[in-house]
C-alpha cells in the first residue's frame, strides 16, 4: 500500500501533460506547491529507512555477490544516467537526475521489504499460484515446435478488451496525432479502390500536414502499408478497432516466437509482460503504425524459426513477405529486422538455413514489398523515390527528410536537439529514448529497465539473450543515424522493435536472480522461495504500473491529447448543421484537423463539409466553391480555450462574405504546436 501511495505521490510531481513535451519533474524550488507529494514521498523514505536498521550491509552484501567488482557501479550508472530526460539546462537536468534516483531508491525499497516481510507459510501458497501460471519448464531449442495454449489466448484476448476499452474512452476513435490523420485519410481512400482523391476545390482551405493535392490528385504520401491494413476496418466502419485486435495478435506471435528460444516458463512471463506494458497497450489504441510493425516483424521472425525446425524453404517465403510488408510501413524498422534475421539465416547466431530457406527470405521479402515500389512510382515517377521523401522535399527543403548526418538534417522542430544532425545529436536522442522507454516499457516505480541492466551487466548470457541484445543493438544503431528521435508520443516509439527483446531479457533475469540467490543454476525449474519473492516484486510492479501509472497517464496526457477532440461531431447534432459549409477558426493542427476526420471524401455529398478558414481570400473562395450550402462559423479550441463554440449560422452567402471579411482571431488558450 506504501508503495503503490508512494508512486502516485510521485506521479504528481511530473510535469507532462496534453502539450507536446518530454515530461520533466518539478525543480526543487518547485516542490514546496506540492506539500502532501513531498510529505508522502517523506515519510515513505522514513519508513522504509526505519524498516532497513540492521539489513543494510546483509542487503549490500547479497546485492554485490549478484552484482561483483565493476558491475554494480555500473548498474548505478545506468540506472541513474536513464532516470531522466536529458535537456540544454545542465543544473535543472543534474537537479532532476537526482530527484528522480532518490524517487526510484526509495521505491526499490519500499518494493523489497513488501515482499521481504511475506510469511513463509504465505509464500508456499504463492509459490504454488506462479508455478500454476507459469508452468513447469519444457525443452526449448531449434528442434521445438511452439504451440498456442489456453495461456496465450486468454491473455491475447485480454489484451484486445482492454485495447479496444482504451480507444474508445481514452482516445475517443478519433486521431490525435498528425501522422494518424494522414494514415486514416489514406486508409479511407484505399477503401473506395483507389490510391488518390480528385483534388479538392480551394486546396488550400483543405490543406493538411502529410496530405498533398497536385497533378495525381489528392492523396497522403506516407508509406501505405498501414493503411491497407486498416482497409477492412473502414470497411466495418471501425478503423480503431485494427490495432487493438493486431496487439492482441502480437500476443500469440510472440508466445510462439519466445517458446523455441526459451521454453515455456520464460516464454510465459516474457508474454505477460508484454501484456501488461504501457507502452504496448497505448500504441494498441493509437492508429499509430507500431502495432502493425510488430505484427510483420515477429511473422516473419516465426517464419525464419520454423524453417530452422522443418526444414520447409516455404516458411521461409513466409517470412520474406512479413519482411517485405515491414517496409511498406515503416522501412528503417525493416533494415533492422532483415539485417537480423538475415544474418541468423547465414548461421550468425544459430544453425544456418540451406541456401533454398535463405532465397526464399530474399525472394519473398522483394514480392512483399513491391506493392510500396508501385506506390513510389506512381506518385513519383521512380521507384526508388519515396513519395514522403519528395513531399519533405519540397516544405521544408532538399534532404530534410534524408537519413543520415548532414547539416540539413531536420524540419526546424522545437524538439530536434540541433540544427542538422551529426553524432552529438544521435547521442542526445539515444538518451531520450532511454530515458522514455526507462518510464513507459512497464509504468514502474522503481524504473522499468532495472532488471535488464543488472542482468546483461552480470553476464552468463544464454544463445537467446546474446540474439535479443542483437536485436536492441541494431535498433539502437540504426535510428542513431535518423535526425528525430521520435518525439515524447507514446514513449520511445521508434525503438519499439526493442520491446520483444526487453520483455525476454526482464523475464530472464527476474527468474535467473531468483535462482541465483538460491545457488540453483536452472531457472525454468519450478519457483523456489527466493525466486517467488522475484516474482511478487515483479507482480507488485505490474500492479503499480496497471493502477496507478496508466490511469494517470491517461487523464494527464491521451485524454484530448495535443488538444485533438471529436466534439464537432456533438456541435453538429445540436446545432444541426446538416449540409453546411462548416468553417473552422484556429490553427491546421488541432482545430481543423481535429474535424476534417469527417469530412466525406466525396465532397459532394450531403453531409457536412469543413474547411479550415485561411484569410478572407481564401474564405471567399471556399464559399463560392459550395454556393448552396448554409455557412457555419466555428471556433476551434486554441481560440475558445476549451471546445468547439458556434460562433455564427447558418449564414447565406453574402451574410457569410461580411463576416468572414474579418481575418480570423488570433489563437489562444493553448502553446503553438511544435510540428507544422
Amino acid at each position: 500500500l506504501l508503495s503503490l501511495i508512494g508512486f502516485g505521490a510521485a506521479l504528481s510531481l511530473i510535469v507532462a501533460g496534453q502539450s507536446v513535451g518530454y515530461q520533466h519533474y518539478l525543480s526543487f524550488r518547485q516542490l514546496p506547491t506540492k506539500p502532501l507529494s513531498v510529505g508522502i514521498l517523506a515519510l515513505q523514505a522514513v519508513l522504509a529507512l526505519l524498516a532497513l536498521r540492521g539489513k543494510m550491509t546483509a542487503l549490500l552484501q547479497r546485492t554485490s555477490t549478484l552484482l561483483p567488482g565493476w558491475r554494480l557501479p555500473a548498474f548505478v550508472l545506468a540506472t541513474v544516467g536513464s532516470s531522466a530526460i536529458v535537456g540544454h539546462d545542465l543544473p535543472k537536468y543534474v537537479g532532476e537526475v537526482a530527484l528522480s534516483s532518490l524517487i526510484q531508491l526509495i521505491s526499490v525499497a519500499t518494493t523489497w521489504l513488501a515482499v521481504a516481510s511475506i510469511p513463509t507459510d504465505s509464500l508456499h501458497r504463492l509459490r504454488a499460484v506462479f508455478d500454476r501460471l507459469l508452468r513447469e519448464a519444457v525443452p526449448f531449442g531449434d528442434d521445438i515446435a511452439p504451440r498456442v495454449d489456453k495461456f496465450a489466448f486468454v491473455t491475447a484476448i485480454a489484451v484486445m478488451v482492454v485495447c479496444a476499452l482504451l480507444a474508445a474512452f481514452a482516445y475517443q476513435r478519433h486521431p490525435h496525432l498528425q501522422d494518424e490523420v494522414a494514415y486514416l485519410f489514406q486508409a479511407r481512400t484505399f477503401a473506395t479502390g483507389r490510391v488518390a482523391l480528385p483534388n479538392p476545390p480551394v486546396p488550400s482551405a483543405f490543406a493538411l500536414y502529410l496530405i498533398a493535392t497536385g497533378a495525381t490528385g489528392w492523396y497522403s504520401p506516407v508509406p501505405p502499408g498501414l493503411a491497407a491494413m486498416f482497409v477492412p476496418g473502414v470497411w466495418l466502419g471501425v478503423p480503431w478497432l485494427v490495432n487493438p485486435v493486431l496487439t492482441g495478435v502480437n500476443v500469440l506471435l510472440l508466445y510462439l516466437v519466445l517458446q523455441p528460444l526459451y521454453g515455456r516458463r520464460v516464454a510465459r512471463l516474457s508474454t505477460l509482460l508484454f501484456a501488461f506494458s504501457p507502452w504496448n497497450l497505448f500504441l494498441g489504441m493509437s492508429y499509430m503504425p507500431h502495432a502493425a510493425t510488430m505484427f510483420l516483424a515477429l511473422a516473419a521472425t516465426l517464419g525464419v524459426i520454423t524453417t530452422r525446425r522443418t526444414g520447409l524453404a516455404r516458411w521461409t517465403w513466409v517470412g520474406g513477405l512479413g519482411l517485405g510488408g515491414l517496409a511498406t510501413v515503416r522501412q528503417l524498422d525493416a533494415m533492422v529486422m532483415a539485417a537480423a534475421l538475415g544474418l541468423w539465416s547465414i548461421g550468425v547466431g544459430g544453425r544456418r538455413l540451406k541456401i533454398s530457406g535463405t532465397a526464399g527470405l530474399i525472394l519473398g521479402s522483394m514480392l512483399g514489398a513491391a506493392p510500396l515500389l508501385a506506390f513510389n512510382r506512381y506518385f513519383t515517377g521512380k521507384v526508388s523515390t519515396f513519395p514522403i521523401m519528395a513531399y519533405n522535399d519540397g516544405l521544408y527543403g532538399k534532404g530534410a527528410n534524408d537519413y543520415g548526418f548532414g547539416a540539413n538534417r531536420g524540419m526546424g522542430w522545437p524538439l530536434d536537439p540541433n540544427p542538422g544532425h551529426g553524432p552529438v545529436d544521435g547521442i542526445i536522442n539515444a538518451s531520450l529514448n532511454t530515458a522514455a522507454t526507462q518510464v513507459e516499457l512497464f509504468g514502474w516505480c522503481v524504473g522499468s529497465l532495472l532488471i535488464v541492466y543488472a542482468f546483461v551487466l552480470r553476464g552468463r548470457l544464454h544463445r537467446s539473450d546474446k540474439l535479443m541484445l542483437a536485436v536492441v543493438a541494431l535498433t539502437w544503431l540504426a535510428y542513431f543515424f535518423n535526425y528525430f528521435a521520435g518525439g515524447p508520443d507514446f514513449g520511445a516509439r521508434y525503438w519499439f522493435l526493442m520491446i520483444v527483446p526487453l520483455v525476454a531479457l526482464t523475464a530472464r533475469g527476474t527468474l535467473t536472480f531468483g535462482a541465483a540467490a538460491d545457488n540453483n543454476v536452472d531457472d525454468t525449474t519450478s519457483s523456489s522461495l527466493t525466486q517467488t519473492r522475484w516474482l511478487l516484486a515483479l507482480a507488485l510492479s505490474l500492479l503499480a504500473g496497471t493502477f496507478v501509472f496508466m490511469p494517470w497517464r491517461i487523464v494527464d496526457k491521451y485524454w484530448h491529447y495535443r488538444g485533438m477532440r471529436p466534439d464537432i461531431v456533438q456541435r453538429a447534432a445540436q446545432a444541426n448543421f446538416g449540409d453546411g459549409l462548416v468553417m473552422i477558426t484556429g490553427r491546421e493542427y488541432p482545430d481543423y484537423a481535429s474535424t476534417a476526420t469527417f469530412n466525406s471524401l466525396d465532397l459532394n455529398d450531403r453531409v457536412p463539409v469543413y474547411v479550415a478558414r485561411i484569410n478572407p481570400s481564401t474564405d471567399s473562395a471556399a464559399i463560392a466553391a459550395f454556393p448552396d450550402r448554409a455557412v457555419w462559423l466555428v471556433d476551434g479550441p486554441t481560440i475558445s480555450g476549451s471546445e468547439y463554440v458556434v460562433r455564427a449560422g447558418p449564414l447565406s452567402k453574402s451574410d457569410a462574405l461580411q463576416q468572414i471579411a474579418t481575418p480570423p482571431a488570433k489563437p489562444v488558450g493553448r502553446p503553438a504546436p511544435v510540428q507544422p
